[in-house]
């Protein structure tokens, strides 16, 4: 990989730059020299800053011009105070020059390639920017969290493990990993494990007459959906089949198959937390528990509109509900999660029109209790405004009663104290218990 990478040997000493230029170009790096990082029309991958005396200032305004490279600062006198301030200042790594030259070598090529792994992060961080928010919708701080774990998994080959209640989006966590991962223009396969043929699962999977779903899934992702119905052995075997090619009918050469491992498992919702991957015996997964949606109402009006705009004709923006149909949604704990909520949207777009309901009692029509709400303008209600209606509302109900209000709600009581407290600073009257 050297040949494809782009040293630039910064230096106002030619004798020296040359000798460091003569040296990075036997192996194989794309090697220049100049006297100043700010090299026009060459963008390096590496920069080389070759001083006789490590000054702060130079370190600064080069890793400063070199802000998409990693910066290697070469110096004829290593004192380790100046190999500090030079590291603290930006420096990837820091070689004397009595070293000798393989010293060099390897801190260019470590650097090269912590490059290629920033770059490569960034990419899929862009574009998992487009297409995660877009299949995992939600500005919670939970939905936050799964989508850099998605980003860290997608950019890694270690086997996934994704858990979660039913309908809260695993399958759609583990086609994200692999739409997002260098994998993607290989084959995506699915073996449910808890499917009436699951007795046949191993046969499936190694194969034997006819090729199996861990060949056929070569050079791509294989996901085990509902993998927690795995027994130990089974999952053993799978894993030495990837690491060790130790199998029946994959490979005749016995070498290691090529598959990228992904995992769904279920978790219910009156079950304790539990360390999934203790049930595989694979402490290597990477794990990515997904949220409950009662554990992000916040995102409830998000994915509302968000199903709403697909079901939509194509370039119709339809108008956000009002807060008197959000408000049944806000409240309602949603055990099937977002399948559930998806399936209530769609119903709504059946009957043509948005009206208040209640999901528990589908289709029925909901006054609640106290739910009187101002007129308002659908388009300028921020999410920030519906919640504290919501909030208010259930306090209302709760007769100003803080702890019940904060357990119908689902959020701890500290939460609630504190935007109570917020909305009191903006001046709205709180009634107390009575």
């Amino acid at each position: 990989m050297p040949e494809h990478t782009r040293v630039l040997v910064v230096d106002t000493d030619d004798a020296r730059a040359t000798a460091l230029t003569e040296l990075l170009a036997p192996a194989g790096y794309q090697a220049r020299h100049a006297s100043s990082p700010n090299a026009p029309g060459w963008t390096p991958d590496v920069v080389v800053l070759s001083l006789d005396a490590v000054d702060a200032a130079a370190v600064a305004r080069a890793a400063a011009a070199t802000a998409d490279a990693m910066l290697v600062v070469v110096t004829s006198a290593f004192v380790h105070s100046r190999a500090r301030d030079a590291l603290r200042l930006g420096a990837r790594d820091v070689v004397a020059r009595d070293a000798g030259g393989e010293a060099l070598l390897i801190a260019v090529e470590r650097a090269a390639e912590e490059g290629r792994d920033r770059r490569e992060l960034a990419m899929l961080r862009a574009r998992l920017g487009a297409e995660a928010r877009d299949a995992l919708v939600g500005a919670s701080p939970g939905m936050e969290l799964v989508r850099e774990l998605v980003g860290r998994a997608a950019a890694s080959h270690r086997t996934v493990l994704v858990t979660g209640e039913a309908g809260s989006g695993k399958s759609t966590v583990a086609r994200l990993v692999h739409d997002l991962s260098d994998r993607r223009a290989r084959p995506f396969v699915v073996a449910r494990c808890d499917a009436p043929a699951a007795g046949n699962l191993e046969a499936e999977l190694f194969g034997g007459a006819r090729e199996g779903l861990l060949e056929r899934a070569r050079g791509g992702t294989l996901v085990l959906d509902e993998a927690g119905m795995l027994s130990r052995t089974l999952y053993g075997r799978i894993s030495s089949m990837l690491t060790q090619g130790a199998g029946v009918g994959i490979d005749a050469s016995r070498r290691p198959v090529d598959v990228r491992l992904v995992l769904t498992m279920r978790i219910a919702a009156d079950e304790p937390m539990v360390d999934a991957r203790e049930l595989l015996g694979d402490r290597n997964a990477l794990p990515i528990a997904l949220p409950a949606l009662r554990e992000r109402r916040r995102d409830i009006p998000l994915l509302v509109q968000h199903f709403r705009r697909q079901l939509a004709p194509s370039g119709a923006v339809p108008a956000p509900l009002g807060p008197e149909t959000m408000t049944p949604l806000l409240a309602h704990q949603w055990p099937g999660n977002v399948r559930e909520l998806e399936h209530w949207v769609e119903r709504i777009a059946l009957a043509e029109r948005a009206t208040p309901m209640d999901p528990a009692t589908a289709g029925q029509t909901v006054t609640a209790p106290g739910a009187e709400f101002a007129p308002f303008d659908a388009e300028r209600l921020t999410l920030d405004a519906l919640e504290r209606r919501y909030i208010l509302h259930v306090l209302s109900l709760e007769r100003g009663h803080q702890s019940r209000a904060a357990d119908r709600l689902g959020i701890d009581r500290r939460t609630l104290y504190r935007k109570l407290k917020e909305y009191r600073d903006d001046g709205v009257t709180i009634r107390a218990a009575g």
